[in-house]
């Protein structure tokens, strides 16, 4: 898991299977609450209908050039998520990132996009191949998995279809592949009902209580 991304307090936490109701009574009875969500698509799925990108948007893929471009969106998506308590903006949490981004667009055909209005960066999708995610490849038995790590699009583009067109970009990119998964937090009032109508469905949910020492 990408170090600058998820850098927690002290914590008891549980990733529980979506899908399996019968445990919340216990977990919420041991003080637990849900907190963020391991979700997956079908990388074979169909794309048909998939939206083009809005009038006078492009998708290209991103350069080691864009490295500034691509630093400041996901610094945006780290303290956007902040909110929600799953992510926390360390000082130097930028200084960290960059040489991190650095190496994904020195990759040939990194799966890192950005999306322009008349030359203006609006938007970002960063995932990960299947030989880079097998860190979080273990949460399914499908094989081989990519993974989405990061989405982005300026306040002022949202529902435009930005975001929907960078998506629908990845998922055709990602076709070789049995499965995509991502991460969101489960109050983020955006991402939640976003990634449900591209397709994504819960598949692990965190369960945690903080501090620790909280757990009953």
């Amino acid at each position: 898991m990408p170090a600058w991304a998820w850098c927690q307090v002290t914590a008891a936490v549980v990733c529980w299977p979506s899908r399996d109701v019968a445990g919340v009574r216990a977990l919420v009875a041991h003080g637990l609450t849900p907190l963020g969500v391991i979700a997956a698509r079908p990388a074979r799925r169909s794309s048909a209908g998939v939206a083009d990108c809005p009038p006078g948007v492009r998708i290209r893929r991103a350069i080691p050039a864009d490295l500034d471009v691509v630093t400041r969106m996901a610094m945006e998506v780290v303290r956007f998520d902040a909110h929600f308590g799953g992510v926390i903006e360390r000082p130097g949490a930028a200084e960290a990132l960059r040489p991190q981004l650095a190496e994904l667009l020195g990759e040939h055909d990194p799966w890192t996009w950005l999306a322009e209005r008349d030359g203006e960066p609006v938007g970002l999708l960063i995932a990960e191949r299947p030989e880079v995610a097998d860190w979080i490849a273990r949460r399914t038995s499908a094989s081989p998995a990519a993974y989405l790590l990061a989405l982005f699009v300026v306040p002022g583009e949202r529902g435009a279809g930005v975001g929907t067109a960078l998506a629908g970009h990845l998922h055709r990119s990602a076709a070789a592949a049995s499965v995509i998964l991502l991460q969101y937090e489960q109050v983020n009032p955006l991402a939640v009902p976003f990634w449900g109508r591209q397709g994504y469905r819960p598949l692990w949910t965190t369960w945690e209580v903080r501090p620790a020492r909280m757990l009953r």
